[in-house]
């Protein structure tokens, strides 16, 4: 999360500021919550119903450092989105990390590779999508990629910074150009029918029948492969940052919120979760750590938390790359389910 732009951390896709953290998200979440909890009433959930899409952004090294032997310890894999330049130049004045020790080099994104984590591609500077001009959001997109390669690592999902572009049909084409697929917007749930959508006023259907990037008309449909949703748990630290169990509380109803969909084994949403640094809260908690780094902070042990529930729970853990798109039907699947790939 960048120092410059904390304020306009969001859940979906309207910016709103952080300190009072939007009433609109927070009635969206607890309606979220209030919703599993009455479906939990009546539909048993099932193991085979729960999946999840681990992310990590940014770069902190605490991602290998602490994350990483947790994922081990729980036999869980993730994938981590890198920015190209932060990674050479080190430098927290345009990456979302504060840079130096705390930041990753190249060398340990190619240990991550080697330990077998998914790597994507999460720009080369951490720049605003929205803000460039065509030559730049070119370079931010194209560039990124080619680093990547020249590091034998062949990203094939784009994660723009602050998963600003949604309904941009500019910054669509031009990732479609290098990408199979993008991370764009917020929401509790990426739909693999794409018959649900998720903007400034919540989640709702979209009345398409796949996953096309443009209706027949040429607009950008909804729901498409270049605008699937994360989620991240910005606003609950900014809120409860010293309640790791209400965190837990929240962390677990969202994760569970994808049962109301997926039913007979039939998996058609998937929630994107994104996490930042993973350290010691206490190590951040000084005056003088900037609130965005705090905010941007899961605590070591609330992670290993979360990570033993969805182990302990049967959860499937998967990474960006299997997620697939279908030509023929539009649509996308989870590869190596021969139930979901019609």
């Amino acid at each position: 999360m960048n120092k410059n732009r904390f304020s306009k951390l969001l859940l979906f896709v309207d910016g709103k500021n952080y300190h009072r953290v939007n009433q609109k998200t927070k009635t969206i979440l607890l309606t979220s919550s209030f919703l599993f909890l009455i479906i939990n009433g009546f539909f048993p959930i099932t193991y085979a119903q729960k999946a999840i899409i681990l992310n990590f952004d940014d770069d902190w090294k605490g991602q290998l450092t602490h994350a990483v032997p947790i994922l081990k310890k729980y036999g869980l894999n993730a994938s981590f989105f890198v920015t190209t330049g932060c990674l050479t130049y080190q430098n927290s004045s345009f990456c979302n990390n504060a840079g130096g020790d705390s930041a990753m080099t190249w060398d340990n994104v190619k240990l991550l590779s080697e330990l077998g984590y998914d790597i994507q591609s999460h720009g080369v500077s951490h720049k605003d999508l929205t803000t460039l001009s065509a030559n730049d959001l070119e370079y931010e997109v194209a560039q990124s990629k080619q680093s990547l390669l020249e590091h034998g690592i062949n990203s094939t999902i784009f994660g723009p910074p602050y998963a600003a572009g949604w309904g941009n049909s500019t910054i669509v084409d031009t990732i479609s150009k290098y990408y199979d697929m993008a991370r764009v917007g917020f929401g509790l749930l990426v739909h693999l029918n794409c018959d649900w959508a998720y903007d400034e006023n919540g989640m709702h259907k979209t009345n398409q029948s796949d996953c096309k990037t443009y209706f027949d008309n040429g607009t950008l449909t909804l729901a498409n492969r270049y605008s699937l949703p994360v989620w991240t748990d910005y606003p609950e630290q900014a809120s409860y940052g010293d309640n790791s169990t209400r965190i837990l509380d929240i962390f677990v109803e969202i994760m569970n919120y994808q049962t109301q969909f997926n039913s007979n084994g039939t998996m058609t949403a998937i929630p994107i979760v994104v996490f930042h640094n993973i350290d010691y809260n206490n190590n951040n908690s000084s005056n003088s750590t900037p609130r965005w780094i705090q905010d941007s902070t899961t605590d070591i042990d609330l992670f290993d938390r979360e990570m033993k529930h969805l182990h302990d729970n049967g959860f499937k853990v998967l990474t960006m790359s299997d997620l697939g798109y279908n030509q023929t039907s539009n649509k996308l699947y989870i590869k190596n389910n021969t139930d979901d790939t019609s």
